[in-house]
Formats: structure tokens, C-alpha cells, sequence
């Protein structure tokens, strides 16, 4: 039996969250142990973020584009459709990744400069004091010039530099007192040491500067910085003296002004090589973009196996579609009418018997001379009785023509050997006919001087 303890604590427990109760909360909750769905007896092409209604309008848009006319070509169409939507989804996972390696190889590219730049400037401004023993100090060599040099390679570093000199002229313009800290800073950012003061003009000006705008200025701060420098190193050793090589300012105005002009000119060369190299910036970090964008890491793989995988599906698809239509067409067509056939060509070796050029000759020699005599046969029995008597008792103009076509012609057969004896028996017939057919409805004459009717 519960005690009021364990009924308490179900109460307490009861009036805690129990899930989700929107359907979008519902949803979101379905997708929590979701592995890969390749499971799932209806899959859902549409993740959470992406509208179904664009999937939907690239679907039709295949459908209006291969216009399908069976539900088999449907839905090979609305399979490439789906294909084509998760290739464009891995493209936009691909992007997204090489963005991302992108974004984080230039913000470490970026805060390497910026760490490199923030050690170059603690070591620029490091002030080493005095080392009891030779191994004592710094790690590293003590050179401001080499510091000021490195920084000005970057532009995190050239901008580091502008800040510091921008700080200068502004203790400049403000007529404040300067610390030895501060002159320090001046020295060193010019790449100088402070008591190589006593061999460069340059230098051993602006200490005269300070000492013109304010007495013993320039030198007490050159003494302290021979105070604090290592024993061990002799070419700053306490031998070492001040001295004035260059001539005074006129005036402490005339110091301030050359302090000035100092500041403002090294503000100035920073601004000028600030901007060559943001240029050259430019083009380094396009150069790192398109080396981060190269990756050639397992997930990268991966996405790359998948999408090749899934374009030759689409490939496979959009090909079977195209058999199937090829198919389709083919079956419905109409078979082709038989073409007509063309008449057996003669063989080459087939030549005409000459009689028959021979009697077409004579026959249009005969007609000719008809027409010349103008011979026209009379219709009545009693001159058709007179033309035969007479041309009985002579030899017909036919026979005339003919006998020595004939004799030509025999003569030519018994020279080409054992041949046809006698012409056609067409190109016999077909002779007369066509002597009837050129003179009208007259007598024609045969072989014999006979009239044929």
C-alpha cells in the first residue's frame, strides 16, 4: 500500500511534463530516435524545415515537363522528381559544411594573427631590468626592431601599432606629463633601444625635445634606462655616458611640435601600409577559403558516395522511362505499306536483235515514198481489184525496200555462226501493224509483192 510520501510524489510528478501537446511538438518528438527510416512502410520525402508544397511543385513540374500517360510512367516521373530533391538537398548539406570549415579556418587564421600580434607587443614593450646572473631574463632576444617589423606583416598587427601611435599623439595634443613608461613606449615603437640614444641623431633629438619642454627630462629617463640594463652586456654598460650630438629645439613649442610630427608621420605610413595589406588580405584569405573548401574527411566521403549513388538512380530512372516509351511507340505503330516493285533489269550482256531496228527502217522508208507519190487506195471493189493486177505483174516498192534489208541480214547471221535463223516472230508481226497505223486505212504490201487487206 502507498504511503502519503509516494502519493505525494506522484502527484508532484504527474503535474510535470508529459511530451509535447501541439502536433508540431508531436512531430518534432516522432524524429527524436530516428536513425536512418529505411524501415518505415511510408516515407516522407519533406524534413521538418522544408516545405512539402515545394516538393509538390517540383513534382509537377516533371509531370508538365515529360507529360506521362499511364500511371507506370507517373510514377517513374514522381520517383526522378523525389531523387532530384534529395540530390538538392545534399548539395545545400555540402555547402553548408564547406561553409562552415571555411568560416572556422579563417576565425583561426584570424585569432593565430591576433595571439601572435598580442605576444610581438608584450615582447616589444617588455622592459627586461637588471639579471643577476647571464642566464637570467627573457627567453628571447631583446629586439624592438624585429618586433615592429613582424607586426607590420599583418594587418592585426600594423592596426596594433596604429592604436599605440594614435595613443601617443593624443598624450601629445592633451599637455599631460609624461611617465617613464610612456617614453619608453615612444622608443620602442620607433624599433629603437632608449640609450642607443647617445649614437642615433634621431633619437638623441627627442630626448633633447623632452629636455627642452621640461629639464633633465630626456636624461633622467635615459640614466634609469641605463639602470635597468643587464650587466652582462657590455656594449650597455655603465661606461656609457650621455651626450648630445644634435642641436636643441629652440623652444619647448619647438619640442612639442617635433614630437608631433614624429606621431603624425608614423600614423600616416601605418594607414598607407594598413591598406596594402587589407589588399593583400584579400587575396590571402580567398587563397584559404579555396584551401578549406577542399576536404577530403570521412563525412565528406560519405555525402559524396550518397550522391553519387542517388544520380545514378536518377539516371536509371529517367533511362527506363525513356525505354518504355520507346516500346510503347513502337508497338503502336502502323506497319509500312509494301513498297512497289521494280521491273528485273536487263543483264549486261543482253543485246537486241538487230532485225527488228532493221525491218522498223524499211517499214518507215516504204511510208515515206507513198507519201511522196501521194498514192491514196480507192475504197471501191473495182479499183482495189485493178491496184492488185497491176501490182502483181510488178514488183511492190515493200519488196523492193525488203530484199535487200533481208539479204543484209542473212548475210550477217551466217557470219555470227549458229544463232536464230529467222527474226521474232513479234517483231514480224509488230511491222505491219505499224505501217497500217502510219497510212491510214490503205493496202500494205507483204514480203511477196502480196496485198494485204
Amino acid at each position: 500500500m502507498s504511503t502519503d510520501a509516494q502519493l505525494q510524489a506522484n502527484r508532484a510528478n504527474a503535474k510535470k511534463s508529459c511530451g509535447p501537446k501541439t502536433d508540431e511538438g508531436k512531430a518534432k518528438s516522432r524524429l527524436n530516435a530516428l536513425k536512418h527510416g529505411l524501415r518505415a512502410k511510408t516515407g516522407n520525402p519533406v524534413l521538418p524545415h522544408e516545405d512539402p508544397a515545394e516538393l509538390e511543385a517540383k513534382i509537377q513540374d516533371w509531370i508538365d515537363d515529360y507529360q506521362p500517360t499511364n500511371a507506370v510512367e507517373r510514377e517513374l516521373v514522381s520517383r526522378a522528381a523525389r531523387i532530384s530533391w534529395s540530390l538538392d538537398r545534399a548539395e545545400r548539406y555540402e555547402t553548408a559544411l564547406l561553409a562552415r570549415k571555411v568560416r572556422k579556418a579563417m576565425l583561426r587564421s584570424r585569432a593565430k594573427r591576433t595571439e601572435k600580434v598580442c605576444d610581438l607587443g608584450r615582447k616589444l614593450f617588455y622592459m627586461a631590468g637588471k639579471r643577476l646572473l647571464p642566464i637570467s631574463g627573457p627567453a628571447w632576444t631583446d629586439d624592438p626592431s624585429a618586433f615592429v617589423a613582424r607586426l607590420e606583416e599583418s594587418p592585426e598587427g600594423a592596426q596594433w601599432l596604429l592604436d599605440r601611435w594614435v595613443e601617443i599623439r593624443c598624450l601629445i595634443i592633451s599637455n599631460e606629463d609624461w611617465t617613464f613608461l610612456d617614453q619608453f613606449k615612444f622608443v620602442r615603437l620607433l624599433g629603437k633601444q632608449p640609450l642607443a640614444a647617445i649614437d642615433d641623431p634621431e633619437l638623441n633629438e627627442i630626448f633633447l625635445a623632452w629636455e627642452t619642454i621640461e629639464e633633465k627630462w630626456g636624461t633622467r629617463f635615459w640614466l634609469q634606462m641605463q639602470e635597468m640594463t643587464p650587466y652582462e652586456d657590455p656594449a650597455f654598460s655603465a661606461w656609457r655616458v650621455w651626450r648630445e650630438i644634435v642641436p636643441r629645439p629652440e623652444s619647448p613649442e619647438a619640442g612639442v611640435a617635433f614630437l608631433r610630427s614624429i606621431a603624425e608621420r608614423e600614423i600616416e605610413r601605418l594607414q598607407d601600409l594598413l591598406v596594402d595589406l587589407e589588399e593583400i588580405e584579400g587575396d590571402d584569405a580567398l587563397e584559404l577559403a579555396e584551401q578549406a573548401s577542399f576536404s577530403a574527411s570521412d563525412a565528406f566521403e560519405r555525402l559524396r558516395r550518397f550522391q553519387t549513388a542517388r544520380t545514378r538512380e536518377l539516371l536509371r530512372t529517367i533511362d527506363l522511362l525513356a525505354k518504355l516509351r520507346a516500346a510503347e511507340k513502337k508497338a503502336t505503330k502502323e506497319p509500312n505499306p509494301p513498297a512497289p516493285r521494280k521491273p528485273a533489269a536487263r543483264p549486261s550482256s543482253y543485246r537486241s536483235d538487230p532485225i527488228e531496228n532493221l525491218v522498223a527502217e524499211g517499214m518507215t522508208d516504204y511510208l515515206a515514198k507513198l507519201l511522196e507519190a501521194g498514192e491514196r487506195p480507192s475504197r471501191s471493189p473495182k479499183n482495189r481489184a485493178n491496184e492488185a493486177n497491176a501490182r502483181e505483174s510488178e514488183p511492190s516498192t515493200l519488196q523492193q525496200v525488203m530484199n535487200p534489208v533481208v539479204g543484209s541480214l542473212g548475210s550477217k547471221r551466217s557470219q555470227s555462226g549458229a544463232g536464230s535463223s529467222r527474226p521474232s516472230e513479234a517483231a514480224v508481226e509488230a511491222e505491219p501493224d505499224r505501217a497500217a497505223g502510219s497510212n491510214g486505212s490503205g493496202p500494205v504490201c507483204g514480203g511477196d509483192g502480196a496485198v494485204l487487206s
